[in-house]
């Protein structure tokens, strides 16, 4: 077994995690690990949050050459659909290789509850009608790789794939009521409203929208000039990191969500907490 496998296999231990977090918390204060890796900040989830991650890292390396997904909105997206509240399916919209996938998938088995449903065309397809050139790794689809990404990480049973445009798929859910909607997909203005508008009956009262590629000018200004405002919605948690947003569908009672924040000032630190306190009653609109 490798030195990594055999870190991740003794943190999933409520002591190996504890003494692993004073380890790298001393070599911080001491001026070492400044920047982000994404193995040592899963050191900030709580234990049994972060167990499912080291079991996913004993089957598969925490990145890959083509994920598109950096690795601190990984580990953000990961936790925001490992502890935000309710029960429910996860959707995600846009899928590419199968690495975001694996994460919500390991998130819905941290919890004990849960599926997730991948949506996407699989050859590529982006922003008018285009394809992203590196299909052609991939022979024109990503759907073996994607497959074989599900195989490898252990979590292929917890997947159910809808092979399609995303709109299109969205009359054809029959899924439960969504607890995360992960939209990745046409991130041009009109696709992310269009992504957003046709799957959000499905969502749950109190169920999460997460808007992936916020950094991008057709989704900050979907996000900015209409989800800012619509009344359907509270900003909670808001902007978790810089590229990614996220929403909650209003019902009856309002409480503000709240994110342990991964970062402090320009450096990350290691924050021990008791389980993330995030909101047991659901969030209302004006």
């Amino acid at each position: 077994m490798s030195a990594a496998k055999l870190s991740y296999r003794l943190c999933e231990y409520r002591l190996g995690l504890a003494v692993a977090r004073r380890i790298v918390n001393t070599v911080r204060r001491l001026g070492g690990w400044r920047s982000f890796c994404l193995p040592l900040e899963a050191l900030t989830l709580d234990a049994h949050v972060a167990a499912g991650l080291m079991r996913l890292w004993q089957r598969m390396h925490w990145s890959s050459g083509d994920g598109m997904m950096p690795a601190d909105q990984l580990l953000a997206i990961y936790r925001l659909a490992a502890t935000w509240p309710g029960r429910g399916d996860i959707v995600e919209l846009g899928s590419w290789v199968g690495l975001t996938t694996s994460y919500l998938a390991t998130a819905c088995a941290v919890r004990g509850e849960g599926h997730v449903w991948a949506v996407d065309t699989f050859v590529g397809t982006k922003e008018g009608g285009e394809a992203y050139p590196s299909i052609e790794r991939f022979g024109g689809s990503t759907l073996d790789a994607f497959r074989q990404q599900l195989t490898q990480a252990g979590v292929s049973r917890q997947v159910s794939t809808m092979v399609g445009y995303t709109t299109e798929m969205a009359g054809k859910y029959e899924g439960n009521p969504i607890r995360v909607l992960f939209i990745d997909a046409d991130h041009s203005y009109d696709g992310v409203r269009s992504d957003f508008e046709t799957w959000w009956p499905h969502v749950a009262p109190g169920g999460l929208i997460i808007f992936h590629d916020y950094l991008m000018d057709g989704v900050a200004g979907f996000v900015d000039d209409v989800i800012r405002h619509d009344e359907r919605v509270a900003w909670a948690p808001g902007q978790v990191v810089s590229n990614v947003v996220a929403v909650t569908k209003c019902v009856a009672k309002k409480t503000r969500a709240k994110i342990v924040p991964l970062a402090s000032g320009n450096s990350l630190h290691l924050v021990t907490t008791s389980r993330t306190k995030l909101p047991e009653e659901k969030v209302e609109c004006k």
